[in-house]
């Protein structure tokens, strides 16, 4: 045992990015939750014994950075996917847009852990970690993509987001980990790991308590979600694109008839403005029903990325055009700065061009109810979804996933989808080119799906979010209550010692 305290005291960067990276495996595809709260223990465990020995603002920012950098390079490994999508002319940029992009992200765990230092022992350390993740999700339009809380997804303490949101559960977990490092500490280290494992184990009955299972009523809306798992490097290739048009209309023809059929993110081959002629193949094929179609569309030499209502009782019309776009994706940061700067031509090997839309919107659809539409990144933002101006009666998500690999890109993006319906206790349909599309309830269970790779469609029946949560009601008030309690716990800590 001393030599493996010996060893991390002087490896200790290598020890916490290993750590990190191994932090990362809470994530979907591996959800092994357990492991990232071990890890993260012996990571608090390890920081707060450099603390002791070096105390610094500097050492506190490394240990963090390094923690972080391990993490995000594990959980954000499907960044190289795109540009293997047009692997000769973007494939060299691959391995530095992952480390490049971790070693960015990483600075919010140095600032955390800074934070930590200055605020003072481990519950100050967790109030800095959970702040930073939550500017994370602000900063530079944001980008909170894996919040340490989606490792709970899947289970009953995920009905904590449902008060608190993706960013509290994020916090509380911090916390977890901490009294689990504390637990090391104690005299009577058995008596502390059972004192936890019991408060584990309240809340996941609590959450299986207080999820009910959603059933529809019987003359609940059916909706038809169509996935033509179309590869990202032929869906827009001539030599294929119309064969993939081809199988979605076939799909939306089939009997008997839903109340409304999903199509997935740029569905359409063409722009929305050319498409006349492929417009009135959908009007025809569906048979009476409407369509929400995600399209490409030109304005003013701008792009925007829509759904598009096509109802064959009346002309098609564009309803929603994406809010937050992706960056370096859809557009560029900085992009005029850039250009002053001799650096424009980033232009061309970095998306640019779209346009955003006004920000989220309900939308009010017949036989089917209010709307939030979503497309692809924007399921990632707490904050946009709580922004709806009334309270919808399903989410709508439609996605590109193609974009994100076959590994653990598609998967992280369906769980962070479940924490939006969790956080709302609305129920979400989700419509992905290559999957997974699925209907996901108020608790953020999937109902039925569509796998990873699959071509085909399922009817889904809508059931029906009885209550508004929590969270749904104050946003992320719920979580500055929450952040303002750990501080004064922590003040009431630091007097006492």
């Amino acid at each position: 045992m001393a030599v493996v305290r010996t060893f991390a005291r002087n490896h200790l960067w290598s020890v916490l990015c290993l750590l990190g990276l191994v932090i990362s495996t809470g994530h979907a595809p591996f959800s092994l939750w357990p492991v990232s709260l071990i890890c993260l223990s012996l990571a608090f465990r390890l920081h707060e014994a450099h603390e002791c020995r070096k105390p610094s603002f500097k050492s506190s920012f490394k240990n963090g950075w390094w923690l972080g950098f391990g993490f995000f390079l594990g959980t954000l490994n499907w960044l190289v996917e795109p540009f293997l999508v047009d692997i000769a002319t973007h494939g060299w940029m691959a391995p530095f847009a992952v480390v490049l992009v971790s070693g960015g992200l990483a600075l919010f765990w140095g600032a955390g852990m800074s934070l930590g230092h200055i605020l003072g022992g481990k519950l100050g350390c967790v109030i800095g970690l959970g702040l930073c993740e939550v500017a994370r999700g602000y900063l530079f339009t944001g980008f909170p993509w894996g919040l340490l809380g989606y490792i709970w997804v899947d289970t009953p303490v995920a009905h904590l987001a449902s008060y608190f949101g993706a960013y509290g559960l994020t916090a509380i977990t911090f916390g977890f980990c901490a009294l689990l490092a504390q637990s090391f500490y104690v005299r009577r280290k058995i008596m502390g790991l059972a004192s936890l494992f019991l408060v584990l184990l309240a809340v996941w009955i609590f959450g299986n308590t207080v999820r009910p299972t959603y059933t529809a009523p019987e003359n609940a809306t059916v909706i038809r979600l169509v996935q033509p798992n179309a590869p990202q490097d032929k869906k827009f290739d001539p030599k294929f694109a119309m064969d993939y048009f081809q199988r979605m209309l076939n799909f939306s023809q089939q009997a008997p008839q839903p109340d409304l059929i999903v199509w997935p993110e740029t569905s359409l081959p063409i722009a929305y403005n050319f498409a006349a002629d492929l417009i009135l193949q959908i009007k025809e094929a569906s048979k009476g029903v409407p369509v929400l179609v995600g399209a490409l569309r030109a304005k003013d030499d701008k792009i925007f990325n829509s759904l598009v209502l096509i109802d064959p009782q009346m002309d098609a019309k564009v309803i929603y055009d994406k809010y937050h776009l992706v960056p370096f994706g859809e557009y560029l940061p900085f992009e005029n700065f850039l250009a002053k700067i001799g650096l424009g031509f980033s232009s061309e090997l970095f998306g640019t061009g779209f346009q955003h839309g006004p920000g989220p919107r309900v939308v009010n659809l017949p036989n089917v109810g209010k709307i939030l539409p979503l497309i692809c990144y924007e399921a990632v933002f707490p904050q946009d979804v709580s922004a709806m101006p009334q309270r919808a009666d399903v989410i709508v998500q439609v996605t590109n996933d193609a974009w994100f690999g076959q590994f653990s890109g598609p998967y992280q993006h369906l769980a962070q989808a479940q924490m939006r319906s969790i956080e709302q206790g609305i129920p979400m349909v989700r419509v992905a080119n290559t999957g997974v599309s699925g209907l996901i309830d108020p608790n953020g269970r999937i109902v039925e799906k569509l796998q990873l790779g699959e071509t085909g469609y399922i009817d889904v029946v809508l059931p029906v979010g009885e209550f508004s949560t929590l969270y749904s009601r104050y946003g992320n008030w719920t979580v500055v209550i929450l952040f303002m309690t750990l501080g004064i716990g922590n003040v009431i800590l630091r007097n006492r010692h």
